[in-house]
């Protein structure tokens, strides 16, 4: 397996611990404003429909938490939809939970320039 990036090894933690989308972004920008978390919703978008395509991330949404143990996956245009809406990525929506989970291959999978993306 390569040596993860940065952002690709923040998602690989996160997503094994279930983790709501706005903690992926606090914990990359090791911030608690939510006005820094925006500038890398961009990045992380990319690289969770990347991943998902490729079964390493599934990404969840359910009005009950855990969504990653009480929902089933989002996938296709309702994922794109949903990383689209900032409402997604924002600190504890009451309404709903959103969040990143581990997919069914395993991470060692990966391989080199297996997504097209800026850095």
């Amino acid at each position: 397996m390569k040596d993860l990036q940065d952002d690709e090894y923040c998602l690989f933690i996160n997503g094994g611990e279930g983790s709501d989308l706005w903690a992926l972004l606090a914990d990359w920008s090791d911030s608690e404003d939510e006005e820094e978390w925006k500038k890398h919703i961009p990045r992380f978008s990319r690289l969770i429909r990347c991943w998902q395509r490729l079964g390493f991330i599934k990404v969840f949404q359910s009005d009950e938490w855990p969504a990653h143990l009480t929902s089933e996956a989002v996938t296709g245009q309702a994922l794109d939809d949903l990383l689209a809406d900032p409402a997604s990525w924002e600190y504890q929506d009451p309404d709903r939970w959103t969040c990143v989970g581990s997919g069914d291959r395993d991470i060692h999978e990966l391989e080199e320039g297996t997504c097209d993306r800026e850095r």
